[in-house]
């Protein structure tokens, strides 16, 4: 019997301990910086569950390192370039360029435009951050869209008057009010109609349109272009850092943003509870909509 008793507890010891050493080696692994390790539950189901856990967390890190090692990557392209303008500009003006007044002035309004699409990009990149981290002012208010909406359309009507471009404004009456951050609710009306108009061609059309949400107690901003349009293939990736397809460079003459302006809005949307998406044709221009919850 005690022989018995000792076998039954050397089995149940055995099938305890063989999955904890497993998962202790796993651990030791993704510490070395192997994030692929993987473990297979085995075990009573508490383990099996603890090795399922360990599996996720392992899945997230890995891809989390990835989208920031692509982030850094991304980053330091779009940084690369406008620095190697100015150095070169720098060196041109140092060896002689000055002497031209006509070169050096338009070398020094090249170096400008650099400098204040860097200063753009540093603080597009730190407002996304700190957006993400969830460290942006949190202040929330009952907020009439509409209103906003014809502050942006009255921002924009010059510029686009001045891009060549028709800016129309249609809202719905009675929408009922958000709790939303003014300020970055603005800034996402801002963003959708700036990138709107600047992949618009000349004599080309730029609406927004506020309405009532297809969802319950959602309002829906939608803006829409009569510009290229964007390819299938691309729309998944519109709302991601830096991402930019051929088919949505700006037209010429057209200074090339942060490459943030879609992935602070998505940020926006997503941080008020709501939604954003974006449907597009080749040829037939593109829609991007946000939909906001109302309060009742």
């Amino acid at each position: 019997i005690v022989s018995g008793v000792s076998l039954v507890g050397w089995v149940l010891a055995n099938n305890l301990a063989r999955p904890i050493q497993i998962l202790t080696q796993a651990a030791k692994n993704m510490e070395s910086g192997d994030l692929s390790v993987r473990v297979k539950p085995s075990g009573p189901q508490e383990l099996q569950l603890l090795a399922e856990a360990f599996n996720s967390m392992a899945s997230r890190l890995q891809s989390n390192l990835a989208q920031l090692r692509a982030f850094v990557a991304n980053a330091s392209h779009e940084l690369r370039t406008p620095l190697t303008v100015v150095k070169l500009r720098t060196e041109a003006l140092r060896e002689g360029a000055l002497e031209d007044p006509e070169v050096a002035m338009r070398f020094l309004s090249e170096i400008e435009t650099e400098v204040d699409r860097l200063v753009r990009m540093v603080n597009d990149l730190l407002d996304l951050s700190r957006m993400e981290a969830g460290m942006d002012d949190g202040k929330r208010t009952l907020l009439n869209l509409g209103a906003i909406a014809h502050e942006v359309y009255e921002t924009f009507s010059i510029r686009a008057q001045r891009a060549e471009v028709n800016l129309s404004l249609d809202v719905e009456p009675d929408l009922p009010p958000v709790m939303g951050n003014e300020g970055q609710l603005r800034r996402l009306f801002y963003n959708l109609v700036e990138n709107a108009i600047k992949y618009t061609p000349c004599n080309g059309q730029v609406e927004m349109l506020l309405r009532l949400g297809p969802n319950p107690n959602t309002v829906r901003l939608l803006v829409r272009d009569s510009g290229p349009g964007i390819a299938p293939e691309h729309l998944p990736h519109v709302f991601e850092r830096f991402y930019r397809a051929e088919t949505t460079q700006p037209r010429p003459g057209v200074p090339r943003g942060s490459g943030l302006g879609l992935a602070i809005a998505k940020s926006i949307v997503e941080s008020h509870g709501g939604e954003i998406g974006v449907s597009s044709q080749i040829g037939n221009g593109t829609t991007i909509w946000a939909d906001l919850p109302t309060v009742t």
